[in-house]
Formats: structure tokens, sequence, C-alpha cells
């Protein structure tokens, strides 16, 4: 008999592998308040056994030539068989360094981070990176510092997502709650196609695929 953590990780390995996009390669670009600012890039390197992800995002808000904010996050995302057993994050928020790191251990997964103190995270946890919708069912280790978040999630669809383009995409919405707060969209291959949220000045983020 499967236990609810063993369905939890046999729900998110199957999930993981479904959302892998086509030219394994996931490209948007970040508007606030409709204006282009940055790029969030994933790029995935499946195997037999393993998916391995790369994530890279840049962002810069300026009033003319001056830069006024910087935004800057690498890391790698790593999967054996059904599980998350690493995760390495660095990020520059403005001038500030934040981290965080995951190792999968015999009792689970380890998180470190600038966001606190090291702790075990709750079975079935998985790093906030969005593209995997088998975040939505658990607890999210937040990327950039390590923290652990437990919003509410709301689940709606079909939430037909209107394109940059001026056409619309089939897409589930899920609307987060709570901290952190977002909308982001998937489309009908659970492909992870848009997002937006409340930036901390009153702003609004928004992520299309390019």
């Amino acid at each position: 008999m499967i236990g609810r953590r063993g369905l939890l990780l046999a729900c998110a390995a199957g999930t993981a592998r479904a959302a892998v996009p086509e030219g394994n390669r996931l490209a948007f670009q970040v508007f606030r308040n409709g204006s282009l600012v940055g790029a969030h890039v994933l790029e995935f390197t499946p195997g037999a056994d393993s998916l391995d992800i790369r994530v890279a995002v840049d962002i810069a808000v300026g009033l003319g030539p001056i830069t006024l904010f910087r935004y800057r996050l690498r890391g790698t995302e790593q999967w054996r068989g059904d599980q998350v057993v690493q995760a390495d994050m660095t990020t520059d928020n403005n001038g500030t360094p934040a981290f965080m790191r995951a190792r999968r251990t015999a009792e689970g997964l380890v998180v470190e981070g600038s966001g606190g103190p090291r702790y075990l995270a709750p079975a079935g946890a998985l790093p906030a990176t969005h593209w995997n919708t088998a975040e939505h069912d658990t607890a999210m280790v937040n990327p950039q510092d390590g923290k652990l978040f437990r919003p509410d999630v709301a689940r709606s669809g079909p939430a037909p997502m209107l394109l940059p383009n001026g056409t619309t995409l089939p897409c589930r919405r899920f609307t987060l709650t709570g901290e952190p707060q977002m909308e982001l969209w998937y489309d009908q291959a659970d492909t992870w196609c848009a997002l937006r949220a409340p930036g901390k000045d009153g702003s609004v983020i928004s992520y299309h695929r390019s």
C-alpha cells in the first residue's frame, strides 16, 4: 500500500517528466507594469532516470539610462528517479546576496538558506521554481533564500491566457494567496506559460513565454 509521502512523490515525478517542454527550454520575457525589464530562462537536461534544470533570471529596472534596480539569480535543480535530490541557487537582489541549498539525505530534503536556519523540509516539498505543477500540492521552498512557503492554492480551468500577440491559449490557472501571492498559468500539456504577481512597490510583474 502506498503512503501519502510516496503518493506525493509519485505524482511529482509524473508531473515533472510531463512538464519538460519541447526543445528542453522555457524562456520568458519579464514585464513590470507592461514594460519589458528582463528575462527568465530554464534549460532542461533529461536522462534515462534523471532530470537537471538550469535557471537564470535577469531583471533591470531603470529610469532612462540609469538603472534603479537589478536582480540576478542563477541556479540548478536536480532530480534522480522520482525525487529532487539537490538544488543550489544564488541571488543578487539589488546588491544584497542571498542563497538556497537543498540536499536529499536519508531523513529527507535538508534545506539551508540565507532566510533562516537549516531545516528538514516536509515530505514532498519542492523548490518553487514554478515549472512543475506538483509544487502546488505541497510545501514550497523559496529558491531565493530557502524559506518555506505554505500558500493557499486555488485552481481554475480552463482559464484562457491572453498572449502579447493578441491570441489566447487554453490554460489552467493556479492562484496563490498568503505567501507568496501570484497567479500561474499552465497549458494543456502542464507546461508553465505565464505568471502575474504584485511587486513589493505596488507594481505588477508578469511573465510571458518568449
